[in-house]
Order: C-alpha cells, then sequence, then structure tokens
C-alpha cells in the first residue's frame, strides 16, 4: 500500500474513531452534566491538572520517541514498556500523597479519595500504551478503532446508570476507569505482542534522551493549560470553575480531537519523507492549509451557536458558562495549527528546541496571567485568547524554518479562510437573530446547515486551494475502497 493511500486511510480512520468513540465518551459527559450540575464539573476541574501531570509523566514523550525510531525490535519495545509501567508507578504514588495538600488548598477535601480513585487510570494507561504505538507506527488506525469502542460504549453506560443512582461526582470517576479497564484488556487481547525479560540500557538512555525534553514540555504544558482552572478554583466559587471547565471542554473538544487526527496521522507520515525536503514541504503546507480550513470556520460558528448550543445540549443551568465558551472559541481556534507547527520539531528530533519554545511560551502566559488578574474572572479567560495569537508567531517562526514555509507564509494562508468565516458568521447570526423565539434544536440545525452552505459556496466560488485539497482526499480514500 503507498504512502498516500496509508495516510488518507489513517485520516479517515481516525475520522471514524471520533465518531464511534471520542464522541460516545463526550456525549456521556453531556449527559452526566444534564444530570448533575456545575458543582461535580467544578470539583472535576480541581483535580484535571494533577491528573494530567501524571499521565504526561507515565508516557514521558516515550511513545513518540518509539514511533520515529526507524524499525525498533522486540528489546526496545519491552524496555519503553517497562519504563511506562515504573513512570505510572512513581505519579500514581506522588499523587496519592499529595492528595491531602491538594484538598487543603482548595478547601474540598472530598478530593482525597477522588484524586486517588480516578488517578488509578495511571496504571492502566501504562499497560497499553506500547501496543498501542505499535499500530500506530505501522498507521493500522482501524485497529485502533476498533479496539476503542467496548470501552466508551460500557463507560457511557456504567457513568449514566451511576448519575442516576445518585453517585454524583463519582459517576464521572465510574465513567472513566471503566473505560479504562476494557479498553486496556482489548489491547491486550487483540493486538499480537507481549512484553519479555530482554531490556537495554542503551535503549532506555536513548529512549529517555529524546523523550523526558517532550514530557517536561508537556508538563508546562499541563500546568499553564490549567493556571485558569488553579486560579478560578482558589479564588472563585465552586460553580464558577465548574462553569469554566464545561466551556473549556466542549470547545476544546473540537480542536483537539482535530489535533489528535493530525497528530496520529501526521507523525508517522512526516517521519518518513524527512529526508526529501521537497515532498515535506508540499505535504506540511497542504496539512497545514486543511487545519485552517476546518479550526477557523468550526470555531467561529461555535461561537455563533454557543447559547443554543448550551441550552440544548446542558441546560438552562448551564446558561452561565456561555461567555467563557465564546472567549475561548477565539483562544482555541488555532489549537490545531499550534499542534502541527510543534509536531515538525518531534519529526526533526528536536525535543530540545521543542522544550525552549515551550518555556518561552509560559513565561508569556505568566505575565498575561499576572495582569489580567486585574480584571477579574473574564479578563483571565481573554488572557488565553491573547496568548494563543501571540504563540502563533512563536511556533511558526521555528517550524517554518524546518520546511521553508515561514510565519508569513502561514498567515498569507490563513486570511482567505478567516474571510470566508467571517461571511458564513455574518448569515449565521442574522438567521439565528430571526430565529430567537423557535427551539433550541431548530435554531442549531438551521443555522449550523447554512453556516455550511454559505461557507463551502464562499470557497468554491473563489477556488479555494484547502476545499480542492479535501475534494482529492476523498477521491483518493475512494479509490482504496473499490
Amino acid at each position: 500500500m503507498s504512502l498516500a493511500f496509508k495516510s488518507v486511510s489513517g485520516f479517515f480512520w481516525t475520522l471514524a474513531d471520533i465518531f464511534l468513540n471520542k464522541a460516545t465518551y463526550f456525549l456521556a459527559t453531556l449527559i452526566l452534566a444534564r444530570l448533575l450540575g456545575p458543582s461535580e464539573f467544578g470539583l472535576l476541574g480541581m483535580i484535571m491538572l494533577f491528573f494530567t501531570i501524571g499521565t504526561t509523566l507515565v508516557d514521558s514523550g516515550l511513545s513518540v520517541s518509539l514511533i520515529k525510531t526507524t524499525n525498533p525490535n522486540q528489546v526496545e519495545y519491552s524496555t519503553v514498556f517497562y519504563m511506562n509501567l515504573i513512570m505510572s508507578l512513581l505519579a500514581y504514588l506522588l499523587i496519592f500523597f499529595l492528595a491531602p495538600l491538594i484538598a487543603k488548598f482548595y478547601r474540598q477535601f472530598i478530593l482525597i479519595q477522588l484524586i486517588r480513585v480516578y488517578c488509578l487510570g495511571f496504571l492502566l494507561t501504562a499497560l497499553r500504551m506500547v501496543p498501542q504505538a505499535r499500530l500506530q507506527k505501522e498507521m493500522n488506525f482501524k485497529k485502533i478503532t476498533l479496539l476503542n469502542i467496548p470501552g466508551n460504549v460500557i463507560g457511557l453506560i456504567v457513568g449514566i446508570w451511576m448519575a442516576k443512582n445518585e453517585y454524583k461526582v463519582w459517576s464521572i470517576v465510574g465513567l472513566y476507569l471503566s473505560n479504562q479497564i476494557i479498553a486496556t484488556l482489548f489491547y491486550w487481547v487483540f493486538v499480537r505482542w507481549r512484553p519479555n525479560f530482554s531490556l537495554s540500557v542503551d535503549k532506555m538512555k536513548s529512549h529517555w534522551s529524546f523523550g523526558y525534553k517532550l514530557m517536561l514540555s508537556a508538563q508546562l504544558n499541563t500546568l499553564f493549560d490549567n493556571i485558569y482552572n488553579i486560579l478560578i478554583g482558589k479564588f472563585y466559587s465552586l460553580k464558577d470553575l465548574g462553569y469554566y471547565e464545561r466551556a473549556y471542554t466542549l470547545n476544546n473538544y473540537p480542536v483537539s480531537v482535530l489535533s489528535g487526527i493530525l497528530g496520529k496521522v501526521s507523525l508517522p507520515l512526516f517521519s518518513q519523507i524527512t529526508g526529501n525536503e521537497q515532498e515535506l514541504y508540499k505535504v506540511y503546507r497542504k496539512t497545514i492549509l486543511l487545519t485552517f480550513y476546518i479550526s477557523i470556520p468550526l470555531m467561529i460558528g461555535s461561537l455563533i451557536v454557543a447559547e443554543p448550543l448550551f441550552n440544548f445540549f446542558l441546560g438552562t443551568q448551564w446558561l452561565p458558562a456561555v461567555p467563557f465558551f465564546k472567549i475561548l472559541c477565539l483562544a482555541y481556534m488555532l489549537y490545531p495549527v499550534h499542534s502541527l507547527n510543534i509536531n515538525l520539531l518531534s519529526i526533526f528530533g528536536r525535543s530540545d528546541l521543542f522544550l525552549k519554545l515551550e518555556i518561552i511560551k509560559k513565561i508569556l502566559i505568566v505575565v498575561l496571567v499576572f495582569f489580567a488578574n486585574y480584571f477579574g474572572i473574564y479578563g483571565l479567560v481573554w488572557s488565553s485568547v491573547l496568548a494563543s495569537y501571540l504563540s502563533l508567531f512563536i511556533n511558526t517562526y521555528y517550524s517554518g524554518k524546518l520546511v521553508s514555509y515561514s510565519t508569513l507564509q502561514q498567515v498569507k494562508d490563513m486570511i482567505p479562510i478567516i474571510l470566508y468565516s467571517g461571511i458564513m458568521a455574518i448569515f449565521m447570526f442574522i438567521v439565528l437573530r430571526l430565529l430567537s423565539a423557535e427551539p433550541p434544536l431548530f435554531q442549531l440545525v438551521i443555522t449550523i446547515v447554512l453556516g455550511i452552505l454559505i461557507y463551502f459556496t464562499v470557497s468554491w466560488y473563489r477556488r479555494s486551494e484547502s476545499l480542492f485539497i479535501i475534494f482529492r482526499l476523498f477521491k483518493i480514500q475512494s479509490k482504496w475502497f473499490q
């Protein structure tokens, strides 16, 4: 199978993974939000920083190191497996003993047991990291998709059953852990790989040397992605944090999904053509164009329909989260592009530069948050928008040098798509105002359908390069299925 077929097939199977798996899990959290309320999700927001820190410690950048390695052998896979397992135990013990201090900081002592149970997921994640990395390296995204289905379905059932039986915040824990247990079992049953005891100190040093820089970068990302949770949880009410957490999650879901698709497919794809500078430039630019074309109208459209979106999916009790959601739409519009630019550094083995950039961006965030805090909770959230746009220039400056695709070129490619999205948004806004008396579902369907039609019509009229890239992708995929 050619590289083009593999990459396009990978894209579509990863897309299928979204609709069959990630969407199922996301739907479960929406149902739980209606059944529970802002306070329970405020508690979840308080522990997310520590959970995500533990998760990045477990992987420590080793999965990426395996994927970028040419023809890794059984010794390397086994070595990384045991490294993941050891890191998961250390991460869990660290979080276990820190739990009382975390609970004291927030003055929510239910967090002690909540953290200790929720973070058992570290151990489960470690057990399936190497099998999943093997499938990803082989670009076998079809199998990844199928293996993830049972855990998501069972997690959905368990979480809803617990919520209906008054388990409150523990139903969120049940949703997550049942998903992790089933997924891990399926990976171990259906992936034909088992670790042995042939370990290599040299391989351990090699993978750790690359991976620890990515891990430190991820820790910085985690800390600063959750800095708003920390400040809101400490200085504002539990409900305020709950509103922000749901706004962040609903906003982050589509962009993180898109970033996940691009990351999973582009990492092994780019790693196979790094020696061909011209081919890498062409593939990378097309990927960036495709990313702009999807992420920008997606977030601008979401901003327009925010109120009926929350009203329909979460209920009127969640409407105070709408202002947070609208602001975050502007912040996370560029998130998939950030992800791609940073991913490129990993392909070239520049984890040192990756870490350097993260440090620069985090210093920037500290400065912005310091001044934004004087303007209250909305000032804090608006600072994330400014940080996102400044980060674009930092990321593209360095990644652009690697593929001769500069910041200015990327911005020029982005401008037409922003204009198309702006035209789409104007029509959506007018229609939504005209339908203000109608039920939320009716408002959503009519406004979104109109927005899509307007966007594609303008793109077709202007002969958008991004639109024709999509047409070619579907043409290649249809041939592959024949």
